[in-house]
């Protein structure tokens, strides 16, 4: 292929570039090696993603343990109650903000997606406001829904199926928490 740029004094002159004299076999291979290093790269991020939800479940489930052997006997009960409805909101917030940004670079159904992606913000915080142990049936509910509409979106391919996956096992952890919580100070 033969490229044809001007010079800023007005000459025209011809190049070629590497490419031009590949063989289909490099290109082809050219192309295989492209498609191997963004598949590592989406497999990079998806265990990233893996690791980072993993990792993220940590204070749900330290704190529901600290929930179901101490209950409201527990010193720094209402502390403990602060730190578990805070953190819920933040990740519930989290979840609203992951929508918002597959609806801002979506297609279908974008204006839909960015006015559903503001609900989990808004539930989190109206939760804050409800008294214990009810905040905790809320967020449980909460973290359902929006754990069920990401699987939904997952399974219609609109979102990497890894994804819903993902969603599945921490909304699932997420969820148990919230009701050990709920249960243990009813």
């Amino acid at each position: 292929m033969v490229r044809t740029d001007r010079f800023q004094a007005g000459l025209v002159y011809s190049s070629m570039t590497n490419t031009d004299f590949q063989t289909p076999d490099q290109s082809a291979r050219q192309v295989t090696e492209t498609l191997s290093a963004s598949t590592a790269s989406v497999y990079g991020s998806h265990k990233t993603a893996w690791t980072l939800g993993i990792l993220g479940l940590v204070p749900f489930v330290l704190m529901a343990v600290i929930f179901a052997y101490a209950g409201r006997s527990f010193i720094a009960y209402p502390m403990l109650v602060l730190a578990f409805s805070g953190y819920s909101a933040t990740i519930l917030a989290f979840l609203g903000g992951i929508r918002w940004g597959i609806g801002m670079v979506s297609r279908a159904h974008r204006r839909r997606v960015l006015i559903l992606s503001v609900l989990p913000s808004l539930a989190g915080w109206i939760l804050l406001f409800v008294p214990s142990p009810w905040i905790f049936a809320g967020f449980a509910a909460a973290f359902a829904l929006q754990g069920a509409w990401d699987i939904l979106v997952a399974r219609r391919r609109e979102l990497p199926a890894w994804f819903g996956r993902l969603r599945l096992v921490l909304t699932g952890v997420v969820v148990l928490c919230q009701i050990v919580a709920f249960a243990a100070t009813y």
